[in-house]
């Protein structure tokens, strides 16, 4: 038991290291965006552009962090398939949690693990979002 919970603390870790790269580039557009829009209005286009590309870059780090479980779990023996490991990682990082695929009792604490890693993103992620929606949307919509 006390080495899953070290592999799933360092893999939550690992998780997090790609989220808090995402969320600083994310970021960093955003804020560059804001200082090419200092003089003037965003078109719509270009508000939904941004807006875009900040969904894409969440949706990359989410798809990157369901990846990593997955290559732990393939690392570890836990699946026979590559298939069977995404599948997995991605209903358990998602918490639907279907139990079609289940993992072995010797691993299952790692379950867990991965469904936490997925609040916890979900969370960070919607965050983001709503952060770079008031941000584009005060000089889309300014206030009168």
């Amino acid at each position: 038991m006390i080495t899953e919970l070290a592999i799933g603390t360092l893999t939550i870790i690992a998780s997090m290291a790609v989220m808090i790269g995402f969320v600083l580039t994310t970021l960093r557009l955003v804020r560059q965006a804001e200082t090419n829009y200092a003089d003037h209005r965003p078109a719509l286009w270009q508000f939904f552009l941004l807006l875009s590309v900040t969904v894409a870059l969440v949706l990359v780090s989410n798809i990157i962090c369901v990846w990593l479980w997955a290559g732990l779990f393939r690392f570890l023996g836990v699946f026979g398939t590559l298939e069977e490991a995404v599948y997995f990682s991605m209903v358990s990082f998602t918490t639907v949690g279907y139990g079609d695929v289940v993992v072995r009792d010797q691993w299952r604490i790692l379950s867990g693990f991965v469904a936490v890693n997925g609040l916890l993103a979900f969370g960070i992620f919607t965050a983001v979002l709503i952060e770079v929606i008031r941000s584009l949307s005060e000089r889309f919509i300014p206030r009168r």
